[in-house]
């Protein structure tokens, strides 16, 4: 092609026709930029193509990571709702002033361990890299990523909170001591489970002689009631701040669903 172009010129020249051959150039020069132009719009369309695929690839991404928070927070909803009953078994003891055995402090007292939400969110940080996640048509999607996000915020803030009070609470029981004995038991009875040995007779029947004081632990103690009855009060609400968030995920996973259907 290039070989029948110059061809052309070399007559034009030898002919002595300048005008034609001025105006030959001049539409060839035209043709060589619109060929650039073409092939830098198909260049523009093919990465705005690979643009669009990798931003869906990234959209399901975090449809799948939205999948999973639902499934962890379900989970720890039923967790933080056994928790709560066993709470209520200890309170209520406390006010029957009955003598519960040291196993049954140990297995009531969960509310004393630490739990937390971690979101997912790998999809969501592949989102924010792409100028689609900007773009006006993505606005109300991005909106309900923000508010998820923000919910999550709160979320953690809560359970900061409960975890914060709990360790405080700890503090002042060890100064005094009262929470020594169940220190003890707990780490009686998590060394043997660390260490993967069966429980013999002779141990079971240690477990079983531990003595706890009740009273001086639980009834005649206001750091650990404080403890179990403010754990009480930030866990219903981190339960339901579980349930909301699992709303807004469930709302955010209609939008991108919708979104990627439309496109």
């Amino acid at each position: 092609m290039i070989k029948f172009f110059r061809r052309i010129r070399q007559n034009l020249l030898s002919e002595g026709k300048t005008g034609k051959y001025l105006k030959y150039a001049i539409g060839e020069i035209f043709l060589v930029i619109i060929g650039i132009l073409l092939a830098l719009q198909i260049d523009n369309w093919n990465s705005e193509r690979i643009a669009k695929g990798t931003f869906e690839s990234n959209l399901q991404f975090a449809m799948e990571d939205l999948e999973q928070d639902k499934s962890d927070l379900t989970r720890l909803i039923q967790e933080r709702k056994r928790v709560l009953d066993k709470a209520d078994f200890i309170l209520q003891a406390v006010d029957e002033r009955k003598n519960l055995s040291a196993r049954e402090i140990f297995e009531n007292s969960e509310i004393m361990l630490w739990k937390s939400f971690e979101m997912n969110s790998n999809g969501f940080e592949r989102l924010l890299a792409s100028p689609i996640y900007e773009s006006p048509q993505f606005q109300s999607i991005r909106e309900k990523i923000k508010n998820y996000q923000a919910n999550y915020q709160r979320i953690k803030g809560l359970e900061k909170k409960l975890n914060e009070s709990i360790e405080e609470m700890e503090i002042e029981m060890s100064k005094d001591g009262s929470i020594l004995e169940l220190y003890e038991y707990s780490d009686l009875v998590f060394s043997l489970s660390y260490a993967g040995k069966e429980i013999d007779a002779a141990t079971d029947q240690e477990i079983l002689d531990f003595s706890m004081d009740f009273e001086k632990s639980f009834i005649e103690n206001p750091p650990m009631l404080s403890l179990f009855q403010r754990g009480k009060l930030i866990t219903r609400s981190i339960i339901q701040q579980y349930g909301y968030h699992i709303a807004l995920g469930e709302d955010l996973r209609k939008g991108i669903g919708d979104f990627m259907n439309a496109q």
